[in-house]
């Protein structure tokens, strides 16, 4: 089993968990392996993801009394907190300035479509932080995992433990309501985007801008999706 005094060998940047440390690992891209914070019966490790600097996950290492590894946990780093309520505090504020200084009809469309918007670029993201945590997941086990075989010669021999495979459920009866549902609509919507951007209303000017950034989110959800469908049925078959 391997101590804690072993994990703590990965720190390379030994600082603590504040809103600041996050901010330049997210915002500046931070290959290093691992920062962290040691604490008396934990440790708090780290480093940022690469497509998703802002969402990595900080994990959380516990040790029983005798200073083994008990266990593993993950949770959102401060800046990943802070963002999400931005962001949600950004569409609420933009949903109440329609509200207030556009027709009330005009308004209710606008907030529908900003909601939807928000829902597909909160699943865009979901989607890419759950890989992204996976593969960061893998990459300490497996670090942990080479620090236990330093400190044991006799299991140098002895084969990595393989990570289990196991089929993504990917047409579960949710997926495919949920698919069935936001598909037609997401093309409608580009339909929408598209006819803002090349026939804008004169008393609309931001239509324009409006129907690019639209077609820039809900084509990335439809891109994303499309691709880890794909993805998900060759690794199927490859565990078949």
């Amino acid at each position: 089993m391997v101590e804690k005094k072993d994990i703590e060998k990965l720190i390379i940047q030994n600082k603590k968990s504040t809103l600041k440390n996050h901010w330049n690992d997210a915002f500046f891209y931070n290959t290093t392996k691992y920062s962290g914070e040691i604490k008396p019966n934990e440790l708090l490790i780290w480093r940022s993801a690469h497509f998703l600097r802002r969402a990595y996950p900080i994990f959380h290492l516990t040790f029983n009394q005798d200073g083994e590894l008990n266990g593993i946990k993950t949770e959102k780093n401060l800046y990943h907190k802070l963002l999400n309520k931005i962001s949600i505090g950004f569409f609420i504020v933009l949903a109440l300035v329609l509200l207030f200084t556009t027709e009330f009809k005009t308004a209710i469309i606008g907030i529908i479509g900003i909601t939807i918007i928000g829902i597909l670029l909160h699943l865009v993201m979901s989607k890419a932080k759950k890989y992204e945590t996976k593969i960061l997941t893998d990459e300490l086990k497996d670090a942990i995992e080479n620090l236990e075989r330093e400190n044991n010669p006799e299991l140098i021999n002895k084969p990595k433990t393989e990570l289990k495979k196991e089929k993504v459920k990917e047409w579960t009866f949710t997926k495919i309501l949920t698919r069935l549902l936001l598909y037609p609509f997401c093309l409608l919507m580009l339909y929408l985007c598209i006819l803002m951007i090349l026939n804008p209303e004169s008393h609309y000017p931001r239509q324009r801008p409006l129907g690019i950034i639209g077609i820039i989110i809900i084509g990335g959800y439809l891109v994303a999706d499309i691709m880890i469908i794909v993805k998900n049925i060759i690794k199927n078959k490859n565990y078949s």
